[in-house]
């Protein structure tokens, strides 16, 4: 395999480079004769250093690596052998053939006709949930396709993409019956050999409790003056009546509390709960108008729309009925413009609120009514914030390891730490269970969850007696990542889920990728402290490899995921979109000090200068490439 390290390096580095050149001019690229040269390239040295090495007598890293050559050579059936087009439906019509990219037309092997086309909204809403196909195919059959469910006939696949105002559907067509099948062949074997390896690497002796530890984490107020305001007692009545939000049923605690969040940044409003103050708000419309309630943060849009304080009423919006923000807006992606778009979603759910849109009322007799133990429990989530509670613990418990750190007094900490990650584990299964889904949609979430994931890490390096300035760091991470959920909590996403998102692959997608940055990201404090401390280099250094092996494995099955999920929703399993190029930069960045030839294990300075360096690359995986055009940019 000495051969085959360079030629890794090579590409990772190329492929990270030409990213930023394709998102202008995709197919100059990734559709050229060189770029696929390149992995000819790639594939030949993968297969020669395959059945030349002694890689065959170990059997899971042979099947590991053979599991990329099934998956470059899929790649190569899909480009060279596969046909894709666009089919457009329109109800009775029959249609034998559809038209690819180029304009031509491609016959397949029966007609098919569209039965119906219909969108499926969130009930009592007019926003879509999916939208559904009922196509006839000549031989009798019915295909039902939709956003996150394929059509098939023969080797063809359909999915639902967009439709016409006449009645009509548009489906994309995929043809690639070797491509899938090879590719998908690799992603099991993947699977299969990278678990292989992480288990029997693990399972020697002194490694249970990181094996563990893996499982552990894979599984300014406003002035109301006065306004009139509903009682305090009708307020309490209120927070349990169950509501249509979203699609789902909720108690008006839920809607209530992310609505007041959301326009004021604050729990409360001059004494007023969120119950009392979204009713309030229904309740005395004109009233409120006048009150200093939505929350502006940008000090230029305060300016330009001429308010002094931090909040503004919705009469100061408005001028001889125009509406301010809109003579303001430029229609660029600016900084103000930002700022503008941020009060424009506020001041569309304050109209959405007062036309009776923002929620229905659920009778009791409704079978969507949950029990009286969901909704007291939902409401108990809400009250409690489970982020601020986490952030307060973290920060704590920070503090007592920087002052261990300090006096060089060992403290015990991990039971704490321990007893806080299993906290947030509860957390996040409350949590799991009041939304009705994997609570890793939005950025909030997302952020509660790795920041749970650097406690579980917190408590095993203190398990291991490893430095406290290290413990320490990990510990001020997690209350970083739980301050940040904590603010997002405080600016919740009000929008229903989009239809291509509601997919079960989304939540272990995301889960699996954010472990990973979690487990690789710890290598960045371990390697800085081991820079820093001579005494532990060789410590912290074998605990940042240890961990190479799990996370980069972890990578690579969320990115096989996402692209099973891309799949099935968008008809190709791989795009070379800069989110998911990047991440196969990162796994072959961090994949490189995990073999043995390059040196760099043995080398633990080189090793940790190596690992802070190609952090780099998460950020940019995680950050950097949402500035550039992007799927992954759900707008």
């Amino acid at each position: 395999m000495n051969h085959f390290k360079p030629i890794i390096f090579s590409l990772a580095v190329g492929v990270a480079l030409l990213t930023g050149v394709t998102s202008l001019m995709p197919e100059s690229v990734y559709s050229s004769a060189w770029w696929s040269c390149l992995w000819i390239i790639v594939l030949g040295v993968l297969v020669y250093s395959l059945f030349r090495s002694r890689l065959v007598r170990n059997i899971p890293v042979f099947l590991l690596h053979l599991s990329f050559a099934l998956m470059i050579s899929g790649g190569f059936l899909t480009a060279y052998t596969s046909h894709r087009g666009t089919l457009h439906l329109t109800p009775g019509i029959l249609t034998s053939g559809y038209v690819d990219a180029a304009g031509k037309s491609h016959d397949f092997p029966a007609s098919v006709s569209l039965i119906s086309f219909s969108p499926e909204y969130y009930q009592g809403m007019s926003v879509p949930k999916d939208f559904r196909s009922e196509v006839a195919v000549e031989s009798g059959d019915t295909m039902h396709i939709s956003m996150n469910h394929i059509g098939r006939l023969g080797n063809y696949r359909f999915y639902q993409t967009s439709f016409d105002n006449v009645g009509g559907t548009i489906l994309t067509v995929s043809h690639d019956p070797y491509g899938i099948a090879t590719v998908y062949s690799g992603f099991l074997l993947f699977a299969v050999a990278g678990a292989w390896m992480i288990c029997r690497r693990f399972g020697r002796k002194g490694n249970h409790a990181a094996f563990a530890m893996a499982v552990m984490l894979t599984c300014a107020t406003a002035e109301a003056g006065a306004v009139p305001a509903i009682s305090a007692s009708m307020a309490d009545s209120l927070s349990l009546r169950q509501v249509m939000y979203n699609g789902r049923a909720v108690p008006f605690n839920t809607v209530a509390t992310r609505l007041t969040f959301k326009l004021t940044g604050r729990g409360e409003v001059a004494g007023l709960s969120p119950e009392a103050f979204t009713a309030s708000l229904m309740m005395y419309r004109d009233e409120w108008c006048a009150v200093p309630f939505i929350k502006i943060k940008s000090d230029a849009l305060r300016s330009a729309l001429g308010i002094s304080g931090k909040y503004a009423s919705v009469n100061s919006l408005y001028r001889d009925g125009v509406y301010l923000p809109g003579e303001i807006y430029q229609g660029g992606n600016g900084r103000l413009d930002r700022d503008i778009v941020s009060l424009d979603e506020k001041m569309a759910l304050l109209i959405d609120l007062w036309k009776g849109e923002l929620f229905k009322p659920l009778p009791d007799y409704s079978p969507e009514v949950r029990s009286d133990m969901a909704v007291r429990l939902e409401v108990s989530y809400n009250r409690l914030m489970p982020p601020r509670v986490l952030f307060i613990c973290s920060i704590i418990l920070s503090i007592s390891a920087i002052i261990a750190a300090v006096s060089r007094r060992r403290i015990i900490l991990w039971p704490l730490i321990l007893t806080a990650a299993f906290a947030g584990g509860i957390f996040f299964v409350w949590h799991w269970y009041v939304a009705g889904s994997f609570p890793l949609a939005s950025t909030g979430d997302m952020m509660e969850f790795l920041g749970l994931c650097a406690l579980v890490i917190a408590s095993y390096a203190g398990y291991r007696k490893y430095p406290e300035l290290l413990i320490a760091l990990v510990l001020l991470c997690a209350s970083f990542l739980l301050l940040v959920a904590w603010i997002s909590a405080k600016d919740p996403v009000m929008s229903p889920v989009m239809p291509v998102l509601a997919s079960p692959w989304l939540s272990i997608h995301v889960s699996l990728v954010m472990v990973a940055y979690a487990i690789l990201g710890f290598t960045l404090p371990c390697s800085i402290l081991a820079l820093a401390l001579s005494k532990y280099r060789r410590q912290l250094t074998a605990l940042s490899l240890s961990l190479l092996g799990p996370g980069t494995w972890l990578l690579g099955m969320g990115i096989i995921t996402g692209a099973m999920w891309a799949n099935v929703s968008w008809g190709r399993y791989w795009a070379w979109d800069p989110k998911e190029t990047w991440a196969l930069v990162t796994l072959m960045l961090y994949a490189i000090p995990l073999h043995r030839s390059t040196g760099l294990r043995y080398r633990p300075k080189a090793v940790c200068i190596y690992l802070i360096l190609i952090f780099s690359s998460i950020i940019m995986t995680y950050y950097g490439v949402n500035y550039l055009p992007s799927i992954h940019a759900y707008k």
